[in-house]
């Protein structure tokens, strides 16, 4: 009933026919029928171009590899780090299975009878998908052809022995892997490239390229037979089109190649283009899942360059735009991205595969992408702020996104000031995956103790808020102030939040937060440090800079809060699955509204 009410009728009975596809799969699999396609053998592989061709049949991409022996050396052990768990291959399969963060074995059974939403036995199934992408075998044989001819055997023996034994431990249509159209997605992508990185190697096995047809043939019909009946969320229907369109590109002799070509070519150009905005931002609202899109989209329009098959114009325009916008939000320093939204440990192929423009330096100013939500303020002092005045996420459900609204980061040169706490898990821990996209973890006001949105499960909101940008203005001395407005509270609470953001040369940055309304009302503000404060007269001295940084607020009653579990508050997470303590500022007023907050930073 939550279904069809919450995403519309359409998505339910999309939603609906997608089931009934899983029941005639289930009944065919226990028949003991294949489905969709029959394993292949050794006689198979002469008629498969991409099998037999000596030469590569994939074009160049943009890598940055790491010069590590110690990381080619575990990949050839079959050890990879998963999110901060050490993850091992065993030759009798059951490495894929197991989650690297409980131990536990998930369920071999058909796929779509597995529970894997929070609450399962086995644990976040995202950790036990992620060694089964086989991505470290692509990066296995990047840097296996520039080692030492015996190193290169070695890679190569390794390569084969893994994939063989994902195909045989993996039977179509069981077990976790064949959950996600997704995960099918870049599994076949990255099966695609490490077995043409290791084409000029010479291959051994012959058992290796039968389980290549095999998994290819079954995954792209599996991810056609599900993209037709329901879309799902805008980068994994992008990872859909890109893989199909790599299977029928590559593997032109099967059946079904003409279909799949023909179906990702459609998706590519009709469905994936709405989600990237005229301004570059992506209407999910996470800058990690748009350098995701980006890579795919740089994939995709590399392959079909060097196939020279033609290209809608407005996919390049696309793909342009997108990484403009990533360009605009990179730090000068690192090249990294902030993580805002969701999606900052997903990669189209590997972590050290990127479509991005050079890091470079950029002047001071005032940077606005209205359709997106988001104004980039810069300083004289390699400081940046980015002030997100942006929706939600993409509708009906806006899965991916985080009550944020008006949340300001800061930068001072190479040093974090005001930080986004991150994602830490999207499937796992309830409470914590409650906490991690709530409007509390955020650096701005939270009323009542409630979101700016309502949580609806752990992949969705309801009750959206709108925002509105109000005012924008940069003078020649070079004072720059933005302010906006958001509306999540107007409905249940009566209370409009209103907050300005003002930057004055040198380096002084003042935040003025209005709230609106009638009432009594808790009202609370946080912001989520990335460096250490030290209490003074009059506020906070911030640790790590060569000339005192004093961070003040009024308004309210000023408390620390660093690793706290009741209430949950002061965390951050870096990279998927894990978190650690930080300290977190909080102001807490109760009372009437009309009421304000004032917070400035600057050096003293």
């Amino acid at each position: 009933m939550k279904a069809l009410a919450a995403p519309g009728r359409l998505e339910w009975w999309s939603h609906a026919r997608e089931r009934a596809l899983f029941s005639l799969l289930h009944l065919r699999q226990g028949l003991g029928r294949q489905s969709l396609h029959r394993p292949f053998t050794a006689q198979d592989v002469p008629r498969y171009s991409f099998c037999a061709g000596p030469s590569p049949m994939l074009p160049p991409l943009p890598w940055h590899l790491p010069a590590d022996d110690d990381r080619l050396e575990a990949l050839l052990k079959g050890v990879v780090t998963i999110f901060g768990y050490s993850w091992a291959w065993a030759p009798d399969g059951s490495c894929w299975h197991r989650a690297p963060d409980t131990g536990a074995l998930w369920p071999r059974r058909f796929f779509a009878d597995i529970p894997f939403q929070s609450g399962n036995p086995c644990g976040d199934i995202r950790m036990a998908w992620e060694p089964s992408r086989l991505q470290h075998l692509v990066l296995l044989a990047m840097l296996a052809q520039q080692a030492e001819p015996v190193v290169r055997s070695s890679a190569v023996a390794a390569v084969e022995a893994q994939l063989v034994s994902w195909v045989e431990a993996n039977p179509f249509l069981t077990g976790i892997h064949y959950i996600s159209p997704t995960e099918c997605a870049l599994r076949l992508l990255a099966v695609c490239h490490a077995m043409d990185a290791l084409r000029p190697l010479a291959p051994t096995s012959d058992r290796v390229w039968p389980a290549v047809l095999t998994l290819i043939a079954g995954h792209a019909e599996l991810i056609r037979k599900r993209l037709s009946l329901r879309l799902i969320t805008p980068h994994d229907t992008l990872a859909a089109a890109v893989a199909l369109i790599y299977a029928g590109s590559l593997f032109p002799e099967m059946d079904m190649a003409e279909r799949w070509l023909a179906f990702g070519h459609y998706l590519l150009e009709e469905e994936t283009p709405r989600h990237i905005s005229h301004d570059g931002g992506s209407q999910e609202q996470g800058v990690g899942y748009l350098q995701f899109c980006t890579d795919l989209y740089g994939m995709v329009l590399t392959l079909l360059d060097h196939r020279q098959s033609p290209v809608p114009e407005k996919i390049r325009q696309v793909f342009a735009r997108s990484r403009d916008f990533l360009d605009a939000f990179r730090n000068s320093t690192d090249g990294k991205l902030p993580p805002i939204g969701e999606g900052e440990d997903e990669h189209a192929l590997s972590p050290y595969m990127h479509f991005i423009h050079p890091t470079k330096a950029h002047s001071p100013g005032l940077t606005t992408f209205h359709l997106s939500g988001y104004s980039i303020l810069r300083g004289r002092m390699r400081d940046k702020a980015i002030f997100d005045h942006g929706a939600l996420g993409m509708a009906p459900r806006y899965r991916h996104g985080h009550a944020d609204a008006l949340s300001l980061l800061l930068q001072v040169g190479a040093r974090d000031v005001l930080i986004d706490p991150g994602t830490y898990t999207c499937t796992g821990h309830d409470e914590w995956r409650t906490y991690f996209r709530s409007t509390r973890a955020h650096n701005t006001v939270t009323i009542d103790g409630l979101d700016q949105a309502v949580q609806d499960g752990p992949l969705a909101w309801s009750l959206p808020f709108d925002t509105h940008l109000v005012y924008k203005d940069e003078t020649p001395e070079g004072k720059i102030t933005v302010i906006a407005r958001h509306y999540g509270y107007k409905e249940r609470l009566g209370v409009t939040h209103l907050r300005g953001v003002s930057y004055e040369p040198p380096g002084s940055w003042m935040i003025w937060d209005w709230l609106t309304g009638t009432g009594t009302h808790h009202v609370e503000l946080n912001w989520h440090l990335g460096c250490r404060p030290i209490p003074v007269e009059g506020g906070y001295r911030l640790e790590g800079f060569d000339h005192p940084l004093l961070l003040t607020v009024e308004g309210g009653t000023s408390t620390l809060c660093e690793g706290s579990v009741q209430p949950v508050g002061g965390w951050a997470s870096t990279r998927y699955g894990s978190k650690h303590p930080i300290t977190t500022l909080r102001v807490a007023y109760t009372g009437a509204i009309p009421h304000e907050f004032m917070t400035r930073l600057r050096f003293v």
